[in-house]
């Protein structure tokens, strides 16, 4: 008993206080127990992406079992001056090894000033132009399809799916995601690669951060069973979903993320194939890869708003499922409250040592212990990251196209990129944003990445 109890004091003092020596008042006792209590309601919300981490390292790629029929698919393209790109993923989607007269590539020509929509009809697309003050992927695709199901319901499609003008698509992609319809999934998505990746620390700042999505996080829960979630493009819908909903009707600007939350509280689950891959493009300009992540935070502060303030009883209501307690993490602002406590509790702390009558004890316990550990967090932090990085590389190593030496030069440049987010997520909550767009130079063919 009396072994026991030193332990729990051991604990109490040095661990829950954080070694603070018995003369501390009791309010900092207080503030440093409480940093205590916050880090570990951080840790629990987010245990799921270690988890993940340690998962993928040592499972494999699932295996889909082969479809019993191919089914018949629209792609829907939204495009907003995409000259440059356009002709190319038309062309990928038309080569790739599955039967034409199940394959229709419809474009939407968003407002646009180019020859966007003469080159769409030119490589074989049926083309929509589109003129409204309404900016925005989610009213674009919102307005192709209502067309696609007044005006080609014979054609009774299966499901569409959804890209941006700068994809790409593997010979086999189609193939790979007919095995998840066939299977019975409503929604499904795919591994994204990127096009540019090795251009500079920023693409692939960019890049890495989608890899490590598709490597890790989708790998897991698809491996798991547990459903997942849609991110950007590279994924279908079908169509009894989208003659349902009459359109697509998810417009805050995130509208994947928030067509991936409903898809969770009505149980639908989200089906991964990383065996069909497709390619995007990565801002080049720190400025512009900033300004699109400003964009994505802002769109998450929408979805909580909207699913967990203005409909938080149906929310509740919908129980607690492994997707749908990771919706809730993915969009609720606790990296911006992380933040925020962060610099507040450094603040705080060095005011009281300082700023009240404490013994010289305490003021040693700051110096030597207080800060050199949030010295070792930060570098902790780093470590953890350059590490996640080396994993997710070397599960994704043969999709990414730049040379031995940039992959493993990246990993430590990885979370400089990724931990720009916070502070962004910070902004977004006081600052409007409006879509802007992201220019796309980058003009590849699928055959310039060798890859099926």
């Amino acid at each position: 008993m009396d072994i026991l109890k030193y332990v729990l004091n051991l604990i109490k003092d040095y661990w829950f206080f954080g070694g603070l020596p018995s003369s501390a008042e009791l309010y900092l006792r207080v503030l440093v127990a409480f940093n205590v209590v916050f880090g570990l309601l951080i840790l629990v919300m987010y245990f799921h992406q270690g988890f993940y981490t340690f998962f993928a390292l040592f499972t494999r790629a699932k295996k889909w079992r082969e479809a019993k029929v191919r089914h018949k698919y629209a792609y829907l393209i939204c495009a907003h001056d995409e000259e440059k790109v356009i002709g190319n993923l038309i062309d990928s989607i038309f080569a790739q090894d599955y039967p034409k007269d199940l394959m229709k590539v419809f474009v939407c020509a968003d407002n646009c000033t180019d020859d966007t929509a003469k080159i769409a009809r030119e490589r074989g697309a049926v083309v929509f132009e589109r003129y409204s003050n309404e900016r925005g992927k989610s009213y674009a695709l919102d307005y192709m399809i209502k067309r696609v199901l007044a005006e080609y319901a014979e054609e009774k499609f299966d499901a569409a799916f959804v890209f941006d003008a700068d994809n790409l698509v593997t010979a086999n992609y189609t193939e790979e995601m007919n095995k998840l319809y066939d299977a019975g999934y409503k929604v499904a998505t795919s591994f994204r690669a990127s096009k540019n990746v090795g251009q500079n620390w920023v693409t692939a700042g960019s890049s890495y951060m989608f890899y490590r999505e598709c490597a890790l996080v989708h790998h897991s829960r698809s491996k798991l069973d547990f459903g997942t979630y849609v991110s950007g493009t590279g994924f279908y819908v079908a169509m009894e979903l989208l003659e349902e909903m009459g359109g697509w009707n998810y417009h805050t600007i995130t509208e994947d993320i928030e067509f991936s939350l409903d898809c969770a509280l009505k149980k639908i689950k989200i089906g991964y194939n990383e065996n069909a891959v497709f390619y995007d493009e990565q801002p080049q300009k720190l400025r512009d890869s900033c300004a699109q992540r400003l964009r994505w935070c802002r769109g998450m502060h929408e979805c909580f708003n909207k699913y967990y303030f203005k409909e938080f009883k149906n929310t509740v209501k919908s129980g607690l499922g492994p997707i749908r307690f990771e919706m809730f993490v993915h969009v609720c602002p606790l990296s911006v409250i992380s933040f925020v406590w962060t610099i507040l509790y450094q603040l705080l702390l060095a005011a009281a040592v300082f700023g009240g009558k404490f013994s010289a004890s305490v003021e040693h316990w700051y110096i030597t212990m207080a800060l050199p550990s949030f010295g070792i967090s930060v570098a902790g932090m780093y470590l953890a990251l350059v590490a996640c990085a080396f994993i997710f590389v070397g599960k994704a190593w043969k999709r990414i196209d730049m040379p031995a030496y940039k992959k493993i030069f990246y990993c430590f440049t990885f979370p400089v990129i990724f931990t720009l987010g916070v502070p962004i997520w910070s902004v977004a909550i006081f600052k409007k944003v409006r879509w802007t767009k992201i220019p796309h130079t980058v003009s590849k063919s699928i055959g310039d990445f060798g890859t099926k």
